[in-house]
């Protein structure tokens, strides 16, 4: 226990923590609680700590996304990231989330989910062999040296006049190590058009900030 306080306070300086965080102060809450053998409420402040630690991290990973992305803007006011560290065990887990539209066509958009240790993972590698069991329209594709899985089909979008036209809609999934990164885009003209959106993320990149 003693060994990862350690580790956790090695991981505060490590990602330069805001002077919003308190995760320092959690740290401290344990080492309090260690040392009267309360090691329920120990265990508890470490979380608190490692749902701040994680906090932090997505935001600097939100941040460190591509301002625009071939003509598509990032969306400010929707770009963000929420710690979701009540998943699973100790460690948790978080979410990302960043939007992307095109400044004059409003069908075109992007939205980018990050989920680390998603549930999703364990299923992934069958589906990443043979994508055929997810069901139809499911094919396996590349987005630099990372595969993945991806499923487009035509819907209906209505303008400001309410006229309607058929625009592609694509999931595209990317599984990493323990991190799944799911790309709803609308409104491409064609497959070879999202994948080129994709590339422009640095899944490696990301691959790195998340510490995979």
């Amino acid at each position: 226990m003693k060994n990862f306080i350690l580790f956790l306070v090695a991981l505060v300086v490590t990602v330069q923590m805001t002077a919003q965080s308190q995760a320092e102060t959690f740290i401290k809450e344990a080492q309090a609680y260690l040392a009267q053998k309360d090691y329920k409420q120990a265990q508890l402040s470490l979380q608190d700590a490692i749902n701040d630690i994680n906090n932090v991290l997505a935001q600097q990973i939100s941040q460190s996304f591509p301002a625009e992305i071939n003509g598509l803007k990032a969306n400010e006011d929707n770009g963000n990231s929420t710690n979701t560290a009540t998943m699973g065990m100790m460690g948790g887990g978080m979410t990302i989330s960043k939007t992307y539209q095109h400044p004059t066509k409003k069908e075109n958009s992007a939205e980018i989910n990050i989920i680390a240790n998603s549930p999703m993972m364990s299923m992934m590698s069958m589906y990443m062999n043979n994508p055929a069991v997810m069901g139809q329209g499911y094919k396996s594709i590349r987005v630099g040296t990372r595969r993945g899985i991806l499923k487009s089909e035509m819907q209906d979008s209505y303008g400001d006049n309410g006229n309607s036209k058929q625009i592609r809609s694509t999931e595209l999934q990317i599984p990493l190590t323990q991190t799944l990164i799911t790309i709803n885009l609308k409104g491409f003209a064609t497959e070879a058009d999202e994948l080129a959106f994709a590339a422009k993320l640095d899944i490696e990149k990301l691959r790195v900030s998340l510490g995979e």
